[in-house]
């Protein structure tokens, strides 16, 4: 079953009201992980969504914590040898104790400093912390079916380091290997003053436009599912442009169906998708130079952002726990490709 709502990471709190009005103009509800005991600082603004049982608050059970703790385990014993630059402990962050498996407890003794204050709260690097928060975020996401998403900009560009598993060598753009992380980016789809209008209005939208939101979420999972499996290039130059063609149009008939907002000029989503060498050989522009970018219709962008040490033990049929989406809010990510490139080399390299 196609995952119908959107996990935010990598904070408890939104960050930005008009993200989680973004989000729900293309998923059905936003979810968020919220510790027992934990109460969060919400605007007027999200407590209506909140009412409206359209953003939903996730208790952690027994199961996220015992998962997240083995799949960080095994990352942390992945990178012990070639640890990247990102996570070598700096400043310190902190972890609710609601988040965490007891077992991991004994283990930090071995990966870093650490100490437990007064509340209960674990206190760690602030690098550790945000590798153990993405475990986890990938865990929650992956048992409830959910996609992720975030505003954060440069958590989406280092998120494909754990979720993909360290698959990345020190050299992210070789031109030569088998399949790379590509960004696909489907321009103007949420309206650029969605942050203004009011839940009340959001609400009363999302329920007359159900079938059009459902229809455009569909398609865009379509496309990017499809270019995640494609190993054969002549299957893939004669389906692709069937799988785009459908998203242009459901998106044509999503901004048709906003009325007065449909006029008013729109931010981007993307996404983050494995592309074999093969699949980016359809695209003409790609061909000499995965990491260029190519533009299809004016409005839907592709273009590899690292390639894959073993592209063989990337997951073909992913879950929704390795599907992480961006939306510009903020009109930040101009070149979406290059600056995740950038943030990534950094986080590994420097």
């Amino acid at each position: 079953m196609k995952p119908d709502s959107i996990l935010y990471y990598p904070h408890i709190e939104f960050q930005n009201e008009a993200w989680v009005k973004s989000c729900l103009l293309l998923w059905n509800h936003v979810y968020r992980i919220v510790p027992e005991g934990y109460t969060p600082n919400d605007s007027d603004e999200i407590k209506a969504l909140v009412d409206a049982d359209l953003v939903r608050n996730i208790k952690l059970d027994d199961k996220d914590r015992e998962d997240t703790f083995d799949e960080f385990l095994k990352l942390c014993d992945k990178i012990e040898n070639r640890m990247p630059a990102g996570l070598i402990p700096s400043d310190e962050d902190r972890i609710h104790p609601g988040k965490i498996d007891n077992r991991l407890y004994p283990y930090l003794d071995l990966i870093g400093k650490h100490f437990i204050d007064e509340n209960k709260w674990l206190h760690l690097s602030k690098e550790l912390a945000r590798g153990y928060m993405f475990k986890l975020s990938q865990v929650v996401a992956r048992i409830r079916n959910l996609n992720r998403g975030t505003d954060d900009f440069d958590a989406w560009s280092i998120n494909p380091y754990f979720c993909e598993n360290a698959n990345f060598g020190d050299s992210l753009q070789d031109p030569t290997a088998k399949g790379f992380f590509c960004s696909i980016t489907l321009e103007d789809v949420v309206p650029q003053n969605i942050g203004e209008v009011s839940s009340y209005n959001l609400i009363s939208f999302i329920n007359k436009r159900k079938d059009e939101r459902n229809l455009l979420r569909d398609k865009f999972n379509d496309l990017t599912s499809h270019l995640a499996r494609i190993s054969n290039l002549q299957y893939a130059g004669q389906v692709e442009m069937d799988f785009i063609n459908d998203l242009l149009d459901s998106k044509e008939q999503y901004k048709k169906s906003m009325d007065k907002w449909g006029e008013i000029a729109g931010l981007a989503i993307t996404t983050g998708v494995p592309v074999s060498l093969t699949a980016l050989g359809t695209f003409a522009a790609l061909v000499k130079d995965p990491f260029n970018t190519a533009s299809i219709a004016g409005s839907l962008t592709i273009g590899a952002i690292c390639s894959y040490l073993d592209f063989h033990r990337t997951k073909k049929n992913r879950d929704p726990s390795y599907s992480s989406y961006l939306i510009d809010i903020d009109k930040l990510c101009k070149n979406v490709t290059w600056q995740s490139y950038t943030r990534l080399d950094e986080f590994i390299n420097d």
